[in-house]
């Protein structure tokens, strides 16, 4: 099946699902709570982190040695006994003292005094007092994700907890009658639901809490029934399978039924079935009390393709950005990498491609060689992709050594 060349890009399926969306009632201003420092691994900001005071916040060794006051230093490189004192590094320098002499130079005479070898200068290895950070400098601006750096630099700035963005909740509902949970005995025509153990990783490593409900058969009513049931806790519903015109395709009517759809279809290869809608909830909206500046009269929802490629491709497009938008964030989590294709390649025409590769070393660039596979169903492509290349609508062919954009797919 290709795509319908009527089919809109990716980037304005997704404009046209968020207006659909808000224009139900979603409102995905962040919610903001405060955690301890030592769990914001991950966490968006909320707030601009600001030095709450200097680093160092006193002037102090920068080496093992004796500090003393660069004026009492003789000519002969000598000084008396009373004008110097011992250092460790990180101590504070003692009063009167604006200079650390190292160890490894310093000779300790008969009489008590101290001979240093080698020049002196004002101020050598001293740290001085907000020579890091001054306090008041901002140190993590709002809407970025806390890296280990980022935490550490906020306790050493006088923070013992951080505003962050509450984790939004996704709900994974795969259906099927062919589906098995994890672990279960397959009969013939019977597949793993592996797809909901990929999707829930994706979702927790883009900042999310994700669920995963029972298996729901190819039954409207039950499978209308798990997406309001899921609708009333979440704030992404991602439907697996379902979204084609097929006989037991029954995601389209249960989302219209439930909330409405905004689009089915995109001129995306692999993943064009995709359908973006949303659940009406009987949750209060932004302005009701307790509800924490959310607004949650609406709940966006994608039906996702049910091959593995497909589904992974979906969630790069609509979920994981949607998800972004949810915790404020504005920075983003990977940069494209430049690279040479490894080989000639041509896309179809009026769709965008996402073709999966893998990233060999090259003389001056990562060289992307195409992932070799059998379609959308190919979960092996995925294991041995390194990025994803995004290839535009109507761009190619393409020649061997061409230069490319690609995005890693992260860990």
């Amino acid at each position: 099946m290709t795509a319908d060349s009527r089919q809109p890009s990716p980037q304005d399926a997704y404009a046209r699902w968020v207006a659909a969306c808000a224009g139900a009632g979603w409102h995905p201003e962040p919610a903001i709570e405060q955690v301890p420092v030592q769990a914001g691994l991950g966490r968006v900001t909320a707030l601009a982190v600001h030095a709450r005071r200097a680093s160092p916040r006193f002037a102090c060794a920068a080496m093992d040695g004796i500090a003393l006051a660069w004026s009492s230093l003789g000519a002969d490189a000598g000084v008396p006994a009373p004008a110097f004192s011992w250092v460790d590094t990180g101590d504070s320098l003692p009063a009167g003292t604006d200079t650390v002499v190292e160890r490894e130079r310093v000779a300790v005479c008969a009489d008590g005094s101290a001979l240093v070898t080698g020049a002196v200068t004002r101020g050598r290895n001293v740290r001085a007092v907000g020579e890091d950070f001054p306090a008041g400098r901002l140190l993590v601006s709002g809407g970025h994700r806390l890296r280990p750096a980022d935490l550490g630099a906020a306790a050493t700035a006088g923070y013992v907890t951080l505003a962050v963005a509450r984790r939004p909740a996704v709900a994974i509902i795969p259906t099927g009658d062919e589906i098995r949970p994890v672990g279960s005995a397959l009969g013939p025509g019977e597949f793993t639901d592996s797809n909901s153990v990929m999707l829930a990783a994706l979702a927790a490593r883009c900042g999310a809490l994700p669920t995963v409900t029972d298996v729901q058969p190819d039954d409207p009513e039950r499978l209308a029934a798990a997406v309001r049931q899921a609708s009333s806790t979440a704030d992404l519903v991602l439907v697996l399978a379902g979204s084609s015109r097929g006989r037991d395709d029954h995601t389209a009517t249960v989302l219209a039924q439930v909330g409405g759809v905004a689009v089915h279809g995109v001129a995306v290869r692999p993943g064009h079935p995709v359908l973006l809608g949303h659940v009406r909830t009987g949750r209060p909206g932004a302005d009701s009390p307790g509800s924490a500046g959310r607004s949650a009269m609406a709940v966006p929802a994608i039906g996702v393709p049910g091959y593995p490629l497909a589904a992974a491709v979906i969630f790069e497009l609509f979920a994981a950005p949607l998800l972004q938008k949810l915790e404020g964030q504005r920075t983003a989590d990977r940069e494209p990498v430049q690279a040479r294709l490894g080989c000639d390649w041509n896309s179809p025409p009026g769709v965008e491609d996402w073709v999966p590769v893998s990233l060999d070393a090259g003389p001056d660039s990562p060289v992307a060689v195409p992932s070799a596979g059998h379609g959308a169903g190919s979960l092996s492509r995925l294991v041995r992709a390194d990025a994803w290349w995004p290839i535009p609508i109507g761009q190619g062919p393409f020649a061997r050594g061409d230069r490319i954009e690609v995005l890693p797919v992260g860990i």
